[in-house]
């Protein structure tokens, strides 16, 4: 799923901004690879990133791919998003958020909460450093899964 216009073009802004402060060329593959995780909602693995890459920039290498995704980690405009055993995906979504995990298809799905936000942390997560950020994770089908199953039931 796509974001909207609106959140794609201040995931820009920000990626520009940051290129401009650090003195980074603002090169075609940084600025391809960017955009493939600040314009999807999906939470795609490197493998996916490059694939769709290729169609604009086709010489660029699944190594260049790791290492633009993590200087874009490392510089808070993009999350990595590990799942388990999963690959390792990543979110353009940097602002507070959660996810729900379909462990049927795999479906990655955000969701905010000032509910589980609230939640006081236990002293033995407090007693282990300081929190810097919280990330709840929910496995479940999604309504997707759900609806199919229940099509291929009322057959």
């Amino acid at each position: 799923m796509k974001c909207s216009a609106e959140v794609i073009e201040r995931r820009l802004c920000a990626f520009r901004e940051m290129c401009r402060r650090r003195g980074l060329r603002l090169t075609a593959q940084r600025m391809a690879v960017f955009q493939e995780v600040a314009g999807t909602e999906e939470h795609p693995d490197a493998d996916a990133i490059l694939r769709r890459v290729r169609r604009r920039v086709p010489s660029i290498a699944l190594d260049t791919v790791y290492r633009i995704l993590y200087r874009l980690e490392d510089e808070g405009l993009i999350s990595r998003v590990q799942m388990s055993s999963d690959r390792l995906r990543f979110d353009g979504r940097v602002e507070a958020h959660h996810h729900f995990v379909c462990s049927e298809c795999g479906r990655v799905r955000d969701f905010t909460s000032a509910a589980v936000d609230r939640i006081r942390l236990p002293e033995e997560a407090l007693a282990c450093g300081e929190i810097r950020a919280r990330h709840l994770q929910i496995r479940g089908v999604c309504r997707e899964c759900l609806d199919r199953r229940a099509g291929r039931k009322g057959r």
